[in-house]
């Protein structure tokens, strides 16, 4: 496998006159190495950059003065190609405090070109170059320094083709008339990154949740949001201050002593001796609203589909196979799960909806989705019969 040259950058004066020659370039490529398996926040150990004259290695270890950094990263007349960019995104918010504008995401990109669903960086490389490249440098220690030559050489490979696969993939997708598809999705899932707020919504991820009555899922909404806090300020990992299922079972029962804090599945002795008496707070506070002031509890989650729903599922999914098939582009990359459950359950809306039988298209389906596959599953969910209307 081919060595490529590499500029070093370890110093703040170097990152900006970097900084400075990327400014002029119409497309760069990004990707990063970082460690995270003991910490909630990653842990940046290199960036790797490529532009039309070569590839740049910084050393975040080496940098005091992220600005130009920040301001490179947010230029919008500045694509940024990255593949499969989820945790690239997570550590550019938790370490610069932004997200990159005008982002291009080959993993999407190479979906809708018909390369199939979530490609490898790798594998994606040998598709449309006939290039091999080795991996077995991905979960190396990427703080030590200095870096060996094998992870050098991997950092570099990683970002070394990556400007000829979007040019490609810019063609072939323009051919296909996609390519506002992949502008589309790669800008919601920046803005979707932008608007999440863990503290606030992460009881919405916890299994079963559905299961819990309004008060005690103002419960867990508190509870998350406390270890969620704790797992910042400690920088560990969300696990290691409380588990989902010590948080579930914590709303469920509503422990308020000691003695029956202990009996709470997965709890630690270490958390209730350390944490008990803050848990039984928590609680209680939430418990002790004004009956006025309930308002604010959240909305009943709703239940698992029921076997017309199901029924119902299965009809769409078929349909949306069709369409992925004819248009050979994945069905994962046109409707997720959830818009499927969305668009079941958007008949459950008003007593009026519901006798008229409308369904409502998610915001998710309202984009170029809407004229794919949007239009065209309403219409069918508007044949169906009110003996399996939900």
């Amino acid at each position: 496998m081919k060595a490529f040259d590499y500029q070093w950058i370890n110093s703040d004066t170097a990152l900006t006159r970097l900084c400075e020659q990327l400014s002029q370039e119409p497309a760069i490529a990004l990707d990063t190495e970082f460690i995270r398996s003991r910490t909630y926040y990653p842990h940046l150990g290199l960036l790797q950059i490529a532009d039309s004259r070569g590839i740049y290695l910084v050393d975040p270890l080496k940098i005091t003065q992220s600005k130009p950094l920040t301001q490179l990263l947010t230029n919008s007349s500045i694509v940024k190609v990255i593949h499969a960019c989820s945790e690239d995104l997570d550590v550019f918010q938790s370490t610069l405090g932004v997200l990159p504008a005008s982002l291009f995401d080959t993993q999407i990109a190479a979906g809708f070109a018909g390369y199939g669903v979530s490609i490898s960086y790798a594998n994606l490389l040998r598709d449309i170059k006939g290039i091999d490249i080795p991996k077995q440098e991905t979960r190396s220690n990427w703080l030590q320094r200095p870096l060996s030559d094998s992870q050098l050489n991997y950092a570099t490979l990683d970002v070394a083709y990556l400007l000829d696969i979007y040019q490609i993939l810019v063609e072939q997708l323009q051919q296909q008339k996609r390519i506002e598809w992949v502008e589309s999705d790669c800008d919601a899932m920046v803005d979707k990154l932008r608007n999440t707020n863990h503290k606030e919504s992460y009881y919405l991820r916890i299994k079963k949740a559905w299961k819990l009555k309004s008060h005690q899922l103002a419960v867990l909404q508190a509870l998350c949001a406390w270890r969620e806090q704790q797992a910042q300020t400690r920088n560990v990992p969300r696990s290691r201050v409380l588990k989902d299922s010590s948080l579930f079972d914590l709303a469920r029962r509503l422990p308020n002593s000691m003695q029956q804090l202990k009996r709470i599945q997965d709890i630690q002795t270490r958390c209730i001796e350390a944490s008990g008496q803050c848990l039984l707070t928590t609680i209680a506070e939430v418990l002790n609203t004004e009956v006025n002031d309930t308002s604010s509890y959240p909305a009943h989650l709703p239940k698992p589909l029921n076997a017309e729903q199901i029924t119902i599922l299965k009809q769409l999914k078929q349909r949306v196979s069709h369409i992925a098939a004819t248009l050979n582009v994945p069905q994962e990359l046109l409707i997720r799960k959830k818009d499927y459950e969305e668009l079941i359950r958007s008949k459950e809306g008003s007593s009026e909806e519901k006798s008229e039988g409308h369904y409502h298209l998610p915001s998710s389906l309202t984009d170029w989705r809407q004229d794919i596959i949007g239009t065209a599953l309403l219409d069918y969910l508007h044949t169906l019969k009110p003996s399996i209307d939900t």
